[in-house]
């Protein structure tokens, strides 16, 4: 039985002033010289830092974010940043492929670099000016990474405040779904004809776990060309009838959103979730490309799919 109070209500209300806070930009303190600072970073690298660095660059749109959200611009970014901050400045290649004379002609003094993406590049890099690598496999690496980056660019204070904004939120996650029947939850990202399906070690999958549902697949072994996911036959998927659906579609130019893939598939458009309007397509950047401090976003959007309509 799904049991509402006025305190889940009550927190339900925080998740969505939580939100607001954590999106916000606040304003960085200003820098004060002091003692170098070393660092170990996602790699298990030892990283000094001489001093509070005027020139930081950051290679994945988390890192960026982050950076933005404790009010440290980047003299440059990597391509396809759609922080509405960084639409005017330079960028040096993609996230996969660096365009390193772009990177090293911004004379950086603080590179601060994705562990998932670039770390084949360190020696590369390293050779530019000192960087750090973050890590971000679930929301709950977030605040740490805040703090992280905050203390590398020597503004521990406006850091401190922020992630524990968003350990506060985290706290609120669990305790606004008690008592609520959470949904069965199959994810599938990439395309209706070659699909990988998300497990709770995911991202995502993380998240739809927190708010009290199931991973459809979980106890299935990784495989595949990425960690976390698994993969199921249409059978599994059929006898499993999951109460929802999460897509994520990526593939080449043009490709049609899995959603609307599954609309003729007779298969796909026969269970309880398609016919339920419960198959829904979500925001590569925000579930996939970018975890990072919009994690505040993406778990109220989620508690609104699963809850939205329960008094």
């Amino acid at each position: 039985m799904n049991v509402s109070t006025p305190l889940q209500r009550t927190l339900v209300a925080l998740l969505t002033l939580a939100l607001v806070f954590a999106l916000g930009a606040p304003v960085a303190l200003a820098q004060d010289g002091g003692e170098a600072r070393t660092f170990t970073d996602a790699l298990g690298r030892e990283v000094s830092i001489e001093a509070p660095p005027q020139r930081v660059v950051g290679l994945s749109a988390s890192i960026i974010d982050v950076l933005f959200a404790l009010g440290v611009t980047p003299v440059g970014v990597t391509e396809g940043i759609e922080h509405p901050a960084a639409a005017e400045l330079p960028t040096f290649g993609t996230g996969y492929q660096l365009d390193f004379e772009a990177l090293a002609a911004l004379e950086p003094d603080l590179i601060l670099a994705n562990a998932q993406l670039q770390a084949p590049m360190a020696d590369q890099l390293s050779a530019i000016a000192p960087t750090l690598y973050v890590l971000t496999l679930t929301a709950d690496d977030v605040p740490a990474n805040v703090r992280l980056i905050g203390e590398a660019t020597w503004t521990d204070t406006t850091a401190d405040a922020l992630a524990k904004a968003y350990e506060d939120f985290l706290a609120f996650v669990p305790i606004a779904a008690a008592g609520r029947e959470g949904p069965s939850v199959l994810i599938i990202v990439g395309t209706l004809d070659a699909p990988n399906f998300g497990k709770s070690s995911t991202y995502l999958g993380d998240m739809v776990v927190k708010l009290g549902g199931t991973v459809v697949g979980d106890d299935q072994p990784d495989a595949g060309p990425f960690p976390g996911y698994a993969q199921l036959s249409v059978e599994a998927v059929v006898e499993a009838d999951p109460d929802m659906i999460l897509t994520i579609t990526r593939g080449a130019p043009g490709t049609a959103p899995i959603p609307e893939a599954m609309e003729t598939d007779p298969i796909w458009s026969s269970l309880s979730a398609f016919e339920n309007g419960r198959v829904v397509e979500l925001d590569n950047r925000l579930y996939v490309e970018a975890p990072g401090p919009r994690f505040t976003e993406a778990l109220t959007n989620l508690f609104q799919l699963f809850y939205g309509g329960e008094n």
